[in-house]
């Protein structure tokens, strides 16, 4: 009887190891899968931020945009054009920005050629938060 007892431990504990090893191949399929289903790398990107004393808005626009560049495996580089009465939105967006380990560039004017230099050249993208564009 004890045979029998210790043979029945013997299959629940095989059958255990058994269902381990499913799970696992299970998680490392769906990860799998999940690496395939992301989007090729799209290279850089040039980006030109208006933010106008955004303070309120900037952080959760400047976070959307790094979100959504380093999910498509875009890398970039982030020029702020703002002259020194937005002190208060350039700490923000430095803040966000060093925590993704990148600096960000500043211009103090909006340079006059600006808007065909967009349009002419597809690696770089205008978001300008000034009132008048809305």
């Amino acid at each position: 009887m004890t045979f029998r007892g210790g043979a029945v431990a013997m299959v629940a504990h095989l059958t255990m190891i058994l269902l381990i090893y499913f799970l696992a191949a299970m998680a490392v399929h769906a990860m799998h899968q999940r690496h395939l289903s992301r989007p090729e790398d799209e290279g850089f990107e040039q980006i030109l931020l208006i933010p106008s004393n955004q303070e309120q808005r900037i952080e959760g626009i400047v976070r959307a945009l790094c979100r959504d560049l380093l999910y498509r495996g875009k890398s970039f580089r982030l020029t702020v054009i703002a002259d020194r009465t937005e002190a208060e939105t350039i700490t923000i967006i430095e803040k966000l920005m060093r925590r993704q380990g990148m600096e960000p560039m500043y211009l103090s004017a909006v340079p006059a050629d600006i808007e065909q230099v967009v349009q002419n050249d597809d690696t770089f993208r205008l978001i300008d938060l000034r009132e008048s564009r809305r």
